[in-house]
């Protein structure tokens, strides 16, 4: 029997359960099987007798609504470490370039078992601050929703938890193996608990914190002990935590250094060190042209942050207390011998390191201030640094200063509210290295790392990219808070969470490095203060998910994150099972392994599916 074109191309269509003018074949799995993870997919596309310009893409869904792979090709063959189970509707789909598409739907079971998850060692994921977790293989868009995922159970805690919670898997604790999440608290403790919910490991306590009243503080918690999220050395086996204390007997402050053990949260040897230092300068508060860190206006919230065997910790003040400069301090991570001492604006005021935690590159230290005095060096008020280790201190190798510098200045309208992002690398762009932020002010900032343009006081032309009113909605002519928030990159997208507004969806061109300078969606929910410090999981470059805690409300919001417009999942929507209660402003959660956890007033709140 001879079958004419027509002919296949219906049967085609058929077969694959849809009308329109593509025809896939899945070629493996095979329909039915059982496969083991990771499972290897290779399918293509021909073009469809309708639309002779052939195939745009083809793409993958798991799960219904979960987009996981989409390729710009008519072919493909690839593998990906999926979650065992059932996928009775696995569909292998092809977009052709007249608008059409079609689909293949084949029935697998996955087999085996997942990678160790791989441990959370620092604020954002890692040092280049992204907030990104690409390997999260259990959470998607098609589970999280109200059916299927819920609070798990919470620990209780001692005190607020401004830090992002840290994970490390399958560590030996008291005889068992856990996978382990450690807080700190403002009442100056350090938590271990077992992440799937098997109790408390450990705790350790240091000193008394401070009473918010004695230092301008109350807007920070009741008693200010640690602020900062601590960070992990997994070779060496410590957690660094950085705390303040008060003696009510001698009136004295002090900050201090801790290395305790991963294991048993006992102080290491050496450990704790009290932080402190002095500079040469003839700042506001020198004495004998010596500029020494004040330990009572001195507040560290940024998290610490480890480079190269160096553990650094970042101070600004509370509130603005005067006395205060911006500092950076080095220790050492082996045995907490100081490496380091900067200060921002050695012969000015202020120039703290608020909101933005430092990053890193691996080999510079990336640092965003606030408002203070600016003369091009070695005062550094409201600028994008980045330092370079050098004899016992840190030195300037580059900078960029905003054109309006000393307007934001005059108007408290902080460039250092929050820190700007460092992107991977783009192999194909004229600027392969850049980094993405906003202040207070609200204007976004695409900085080429290699020359970040230094100061220009004509405009901001010098840098990739400028956008101004981007982010955050300013309610008057001196609202000063638009912005708060260190945004993620994922996948050509960068999301911006600002005060009195939406979260906002802007898309990367990585061949030029440049935004679209309107946003390509936003979320249904309007932020208030703070805004919120978006988190993105996803496999790869697929079944992306955005979460964000909004802190007036108390509750965690999780979005698609290729269409923020889709709201997945909301703790309210059924609020007697799910409430959370007690957010912290600035806090984001940490997404890993499957699971949602999330620092309060009082309770580390886990949630996952079921």
């Amino acid at each position: 029997m001879k079958w004419s074109a027509l002919t296949l191309f219906l049967l085609a269509s058929f077969a694959s359960a849809s009308t329109s003018n593509g025809i896939v074949t899945i070629t493996a799995p095979a329909n039915g099987s059982s496969v083991a993870t990771p499972v290897t997919v290779t399918a293509n596309a021909v073009t469809p007798p309708t639309c002779p310009a052939g195939i745009s893409a083809m793409g993958i869904y798991p799960t219904a609504g979960n987009l996981l792979y989409k390729v710009s090709a008519n072919s493909f063959s690839r593998s990906f470490i999926l979650n065992p189970g059932k996928y009775p509707t696995f569909i292998v789909k092809e977009w052709d370039k007249c608008g059409g598409s079609s689909k293949v739907s084949i029935s697998i079971t996955v087999t085996g078992s997942l990678p160790t998850p791989p441990a959370v060692t620092t604020w954002g994921y890692g040092s280049q601050r992204n907030n990104v977790n690409a390997t999260e293989y259990i959470l998607t868009p098609t589970n999280v929703r109200l059916a299927t995922f819920k609070k798990m159970f919470s620990y209780s805690v001692d005190g607020y938890v401004y830090g992002q919670p840290l994970f490390v898997p399958q560590l030996k604790v008291n005889g068992a193996t856990h996978n382990v999440v450690y807080v700190a608290t403002e009442n100056n403790s350090v938590f271990a608990f077992d992440a799937d919910g098997g109790g408390q490991l450990w705790k350790k306590s240091f000193g008394s914190a401070i009473p918010c009243g004695n230092i301008h503080g109350c807007g920070v918690a009741p008693v200010v002990g640690i602020t900062p999220t601590p960070v992990i050395d997994s070779t060496l086996g410590n957690i660094y935590v950085a705390s303040r204390q008060f003696n009510s007997s001698t009136g004295v402050y002090s900050h201090s250094l801790h290395s305790l053990n991963l294991l048993t949260g006992a102080e290491n040897p050496g450990s704790p060190v009290t932080i402190t230092g002095s500079v040469a300068g003839t700042g506001y508060d020198a004495v004998n042209g010596m500029v020494t860190f004040n330990p009572q206006t001195a507040s560290g919230r940024p998290a610490l942050l480890e480079m190269n065997g160096t553990i650094y910790a970042a101070y600004a003040s509370y509130g603005d207390a005067d006395p205060y400069h911006g500092w950076i301090f080095g220790y050492s991570a082996s045995n907490l011998a100081q490496t380091a001492v900067f200060n921002l604006t050695p012969n000015g005021q202020h120039g703290g390191i608020w909101g933005g935690p430092l990053a890193s590159d691996g080999t510079f230290v990336y640092a965003a201030t606030g408002n203070g005095t600016w003369d091009g060096g070695p005062d550094w008020g409201n600028s994008y640094l980045k330092l370079s280790p050098v004899s016992g201190t840190l030195s300037e190798a580059d900078f960029f200063t905003p054109f309006n510098a000393s307007v934001l200045d005059a108007n408290d309208r902080d460039l250092g509210s929050a820190l700007a992002t460092l992107l991977p690398t783009f192999g194909s762009s004229p600027f392969p290295h850049i980094m993405i932020g906003a202040g207070k002010e609200g204007r976004i900032y695409v900085v080429n790392r290699d020359n970040m343009g230094h100061f220009n006081s004509a405009c901001d032309c010098q840098i990739v990219q400028s956008i101004p009113n981007a982010v955050g909605v300013a309610l008057n002519t001196s609202d000063l808070q638009r912005n708060f928030s260190t945004p993620p990159y994922w996948n050509g997208n960068v999301y911006f969470s600002g005060t009195n507004d939406s979260i906002k969806r802007f898309r990367l061109n990585t061949l030029t490095s440049k935004l679209t300078t309107t946003p390509a969606d936003l979320s249904p929910t309007t932020y208030a203060f703070p805004g919120s410090n978006p988190v993105v999981s996803g496999n790869g470059n697929g079944s992306g998910i955005v979460w964000a805690v909004e802190k007036g409300a108390s509750v965690l919001h999780a979005y698609d994150a290729t269409k923020l417009s889709t709201e997945l999942y909301n703790t309210n929507q059924n609020a007697t099972r799910d409430a959370l209660a007690g957010a912290i402003k600035f806090a984001p959660p940490l997404v890993i392994n499957g699971k949602v956890y999330i620092g309060t007033k009082g309770h580390l709140v886990v949630y996952g599916t079921f």
